[in-house]
């Protein structure tokens, strides 16, 4: 090679060394549910959205366990218990083959809806409430239409107030309980809830990061049990991202040696 195609050290700029701190890689969203603690955190309300109740529903059971460890924080909006009366409502030819185990487990949840076990809580109606409302629509819109774009599916008809009114009012209500200084989850299996609840600030949580709370509470309850419990209950419908879905048991698995669990308590 030709000597005065090189660039000669004193031509070439001193690079002056790059002193700011590198920025810290961040936790895929599957790491991040796989390193929460699963040990069970009190809240003063617990959102359900319509899915994941009507997931839990599929096993009775396991939904009572789920009760016992939440108690009265368990709550729903009137919009979530509207969508779970109108699905119990489907009679006769109505209930076909796609729409029935939803349906079922609809039948058993307005149960419990009618005899106070699962509270319901109404949203003001002020305007703040509707914009806000109106704005956590837009955002969940937002979110579809674009993964839409991405898996070249065309754009849903219905409206998005009938679409998302659940986890629309559900968001807005975890908003305001956090807004009055409480502490808030939202319980969602659907992937724009989570994405707009993280937009929020909110925390949520998906059907299997339950049962790892019955697992962790209860020794009894066996990691390849409570996949498959989850397996069942997302099945067909409430599924939950695959970007966040257990891979298996380790999901499940808890940790703890006695009373202290590693995971959890270097989480307090």
């Amino acid at each position: 090679m030709d000597d005065l195609d090189r660039p000669s050290p004193k031509a070439m700029a001193l690079r002056r060394p790059n002193l700011q701190p590198r920025s810290k890689v961040q936790p895929s969203r599957r790491e991040a549910v796989e390193s929460h603690p699963k040990r069970h955190a009190p809240v003063t309300l617990a959102w359900c959205d319509t899915g994941t109740l009507l997931s839990l529903g599929r096993r009775p059971d396991t939904l009572d366990k789920v009760r016992g460890i939440y108690g009265s924080s368990l709550v729903v909006t009137y919009a979530v218990a509207r969508e779970l009366r109108a699905m119990a409502n489907t009679r006769g030819a109505l209930r076909t083959h796609e729409n029935r185990q939803r349906c079922e487990s609809a039948d058993m949840i307005v149960e419990m809806l009618s005899a106070g076990d699962i509270p319901e809580h109404p949203l003001r109606n002020s305007e703040e409430t509707l914009e806000m409302i109106d704005r956590v629509l837009r955002q969940l819109d937002a979110f579809e239409e674009r993964q839409n774009s991405t898996f070249g599916r065309s754009d849903d008809s219905v409206r998005s107030s009938q679409k998302h009114a659940g986890e629309a009012h559900s968001i807005v209500s975890a908003m305001l309980t956090a807004g009055y200084g409480k502490s808030t989850v939202l319980l969602t299996n659907d992937n724009g809830a989570m994405r707009v609840a993280e937009q929020n600030n909110i925390a949520w949580k998906h059907t299997g990061q339950l049962l790892a709370e019955l697992g962790c509470k209860d020794p009894l309850l066996r990691p390849d049990e409570l996949l498959a419990e989850f397996n069942y209950m997302t099945s067909t419908f409430a599924t939950v991202p695959t970007e966040v879905r257990p891979n298996g048991t380790e999901f499940f698995t808890c940790r703890r040696t006695g009373s202290a669990c590693p995971l959890c308590d270097i989480q307090l």
